[in-house]
């Protein structure tokens, strides 16, 4: 059974419902129906603690930093916000989810690899690519890894 009066003053003290709803062990419906019955005024959609879409400068600057490149993951840290809430919000600016790929630069990446011998790790830190992105540029032009150095013996 629901203890409706610790509900209710949890709920009070800011508690949202589907939390409050786990610690008291029952589905945020029935306790939705019981705070209710009990003439608990329920938060609307406006109140503080049930943020729907960001509004007015929150919105903005969520849209700003996508423009600025921003990551959707660090977005999402910074505007305590969620990755589908960021892509909502660009698409309804009407601006491109998804980053453009920068083609690949297969001289540069030979040069790199083959004539200065850097590693993949320095490869990717030089050009802003990823490590992965590189490691799979080298394996599709055919370049084998970079043999590793004899240790000496004893040593």
């Amino acid at each position: 059974m629901i203890d409706i009066d610790e509900a209710a003053r949890l709920y009070a003290a800011g508690w949202r419902l589907r939390p409050l709803a786990q610690h008291l062990g029952c589905s945020f419906q029935r306790l939705s129906v019981h705070l209710r019955r009990a003439g608990v005024e329920m938060r609307g959609p406006d109140s503080p603690r049930a943020p729907r879409l960001p509004v007015g400068e929150r919105r903005a600057a969520i849209v700003a930093a996508h423009q600025a490149r921003m990551p959707i993951t660090r977005i999402c840290i910074r505007y305590r916000t969620t990755a589908p809430t960021v892509r909502q919000l660009v698409r309804l600016a009407g601006l491109p989810v998804g980053e453009p790929r920068r083609p690949l630069d297969r001289a540069l990446l030979r040069r790199l690899f083959v004539e200065e011998r850097l590693s993949r790790a320095q490869i990717a830190e030089r050009t802003g690519y990823r490590y992965g992105t590189v490691t799979r540029a080298l394996r599709d032009i055919g370049l084998p890894h970079h043999r590793r150095r004899q240790r000496p013996a004893g040593g």
